[in-house]
């Protein structure tokens, strides 16, 4: 009778999934137009830059080293702030390149980012914080920042289907 009972629950079984979990630094140059148009927008990019991941790519394999990162797109000034003074909400793509035990991986994943002092960005794999520390080329007062130093802190997080075999076993 038990065994009749639990027979209904093997079908609702969702595929295997293998989760990546692990830390990341990430640090670098990001760059930017100044903010032009009557709303304010400008263009951003990342280069040189890099990215360095501890901790779970998926299954037993883990990161082993640092990668290149880059990135560009666009950012909106911020009602409450100047384009000067770094308060924006921007959006583009992001690629990088994580080593793990087995193999290396190439990344591009869409990007969303807030700024105004200290930020938040995230990716589908990638959530976490970044600062633009002083000094800048640009003083927020005379001119725009056009170019400055990133460190980031970053969860990276995603859930890998895992594919059946010839024989439909996983």
């Amino acid at each position: 009778m038990a065994g009749l009972l639990a027979f209904p629950l093997v079908g609702a079984v969702p595929p295997a999934q293998a989760l990546g979990a692990g830390a990341c630094t990430i640090t670098g140059t990001i760059s930017f137009e100044p903010p032009t148009g009557p709303y304010l927008t400008g263009a951003w990019s990342i280069g040189p830059a890099a990215i360095n991941c501890q901790g779970l790519f998926k299954g037993p394999d883990y990161f082993t080293g640092q990668g290149p990162f880059g990135g560009s797109g666009t950012y909106s000034v911020l009602p409450t702030g100047t384009g000067a003074c770094l308060h924006q909400v921007g959006k583009g793509t992001v690629d990088y390149t994580v080593r793990t035990i087995s193999s290396t991986y190439r990344l591009s994943e869409e990007s969303e980012f807030v700024l105004a002092g200290a930020g938040k960005f995230s990716t589908p794999s990638l959530r976490g914080s970044f600062v633009i520390p002083p000094p800048y080329e640009g003083d927020c007062v005379t001119k725009p920042v056009t170019r400055a130093t990133f460190v980031a802190q970053t969860v990276w997080s995603r859930e890998i289907p895992v594919r059946a075999g010839a024989d439909g076993h996983h």
